[in-house]
């Protein structure tokens, strides 16, 4: 397969005598999958006449409010001019509860959105049952992602608007994030919760910004990507081609990877439905990405999974976790000698001093994610002062069913309540 992806990258960017249709048929894919205009329609509510309409979709609010709990939305722009939305979950209808709440701020992995943490009904949903505990429930949204494609002086046909990665999300993001919360509620601290890149990020900033530190009173990882000590073939495999992948995404300036759009909707109502003989694709693509879970994928689900989940990111996101797999270190973005220099007063980015990183943290992981594997946990653990680890008690737990298994609550969302329980003041 891989030799398959690099012949064809090598025909298609380097024949002098290649074809236009060839060319047509790359211009057309791309566009189908990286479209510069989504063509989508996030709303609040929609009818059963609408639900054909793959023009449209649920957004946050619309998500929470059709099970009769409150959302809110909030904005807030950061020091570099991103214009980001936050949203809220203040309480659960299963409560009267309306002394002042602590707070729980949830952060969503690479090309997601706050959408996913509102997939299922109540009971499975990690955000619902934090609110039913009586907790003030925060989620954020990292820029670049369907809710964040605004800028106070760019717009996202800009490339440089492209130009960011985990650290950034990290240092700048969640900072503005951080402090338009707890100005809001007019508390000190806040309880941390992110999957994935959500935890690649708060590494970065409380690395970097170690005054943070103070303002987490314990952050809970789920499937964090740091350091790279053994890297799955598949994922492998699926890396060593992103070099290529990113010289085609340069040539037709693309920098936006997989925004949420018409497209990915459409195709993943058409093709991925019960009903549907390519069904078993779409699970087969799912499971080489991410590790095989037959028993915990709700097929039924899938469409509208797939339809909020790629919700975008920057192509230089991508490259920042390539880097690093490469350099087998977790560090900052290698912009290249000159610009490392001017950057970082130095020919190689520098390594995030972790060390620094006060606040307690407590990882979950699973033995079965293809993205990071155990040993690369493990790693993670030996550098941070104060940390702890738990593996999921089900084999064949993988990287995105910390938010999407049938049974996440049995195996890891009880869990993740007694740990923060125990915070409580």
């Amino acid at each position: 397969m891989k030799f398959i992806l690099f012949t064809f990258v090598i025909v298609i960017m380097f024949s002098e005598k290649r074809s236009q249709s060839i060319s047509y048929f790359l211009s057309t894919f791309l566009n189908f999958l990286c479209p510069k205009d989504p063509g989508l329609i996030k709303v609040k509510r929609i009818n059963q006449a609408e639900r054909v309409n793959n023009a449209k979709v649920l957004d946050f609010i619309g998500l929470v409010e059709r099970y009769h709990y409150p959302a809110e939305e909030h904005s807030v722009t950061t020091e570099d001019g991103y214009n980001l939305v936050i949203h809220r979950i203040p309480r659960s209808p299963l409560s009267n509860n309306q002394k002042r709440k602590e707070i729980v701020f949830l952060l969503h992995g690479m090309i997601a959105s706050s959408d996913y943490w509102v997939l299922y009904d109540p009971s499975k949903c990690l955000a619902c049952l934090l609110a039913d505990q009586g907790y003030d429930v925060w989620v954020g949204n990292m820029r670049g992602n369907s809710y964040c494609r605004s800028h106070t002086n760019m717009t996202v046909y800009n490339p440089k608007f492209w130009q960011y990665s985990f650290h950034e999300v990290g240092t700048k993001d969640l900072p503005a994030m951080f402090n338009y919360i707890l100005n809001c509620t007019k508390q000190k601290n806040l309880y941390f919760i992110g999957h994935s890149m959500g935890a690649t990020s708060i590494l970065a900033l409380l690395s970097s910004k170690p005054e943070y530190n103070i303002k987490i009173k314990i952050a809970i990882f789920l499937a964090p990507c740091a350091f790279w000590v053994k890297v799955t073939p598949t994922f492998n495999n699926t890396m060593s081609f992103l070099p290529f992948l990113k010289e085609i995404l340069r040539v037709h300036e693309i920098y936006d990877f997989l925004p949420q759009s018409l497209a990915t909707v459409t195709t993943a109502k058409t093709l991925c439905n019960d009903n549907a003989v390519t069904q078993t694709i779409c699970i087969a693509v799912l499971f080489l990405l991410f590790g095989s879970d037959a028993p915990q994928l709700n097929t039924t689900a899938l469409p509208d999974l797939l339809s909020h989940v790629p919700a975008g990111t920057s192509v230089q996101t991508l490259d920042h976790y390539y880097q690093n797999i490469l350099a087998n270190d977790f560090r900052n973005y290698d912009y290249g000698i000159v610009e490392n220099y001017k950057r970082y007063k130095q020919k190689t980015p520098p390594s995030y001093d972790i060390k620094k990183i006060t606040a307690p943290i407590h990882i979950f992981y699973a033995e079965n994610d293809m993205i990071v594997a155990e040993e690369s946990i493990l790693e993670l653990e030996k550098h941070l002062p104060n940390a702890f680890t738990q593996k999921v008690p089900y084999k064949l737990f993988n990287h995105v069913d910390f938010v999407m298994a049938i049974d996440a609550k049995t195996f890891v969302y009880n869990s993740i309540l007694k740990v923060i329980q125990k915070f409580v003041s």
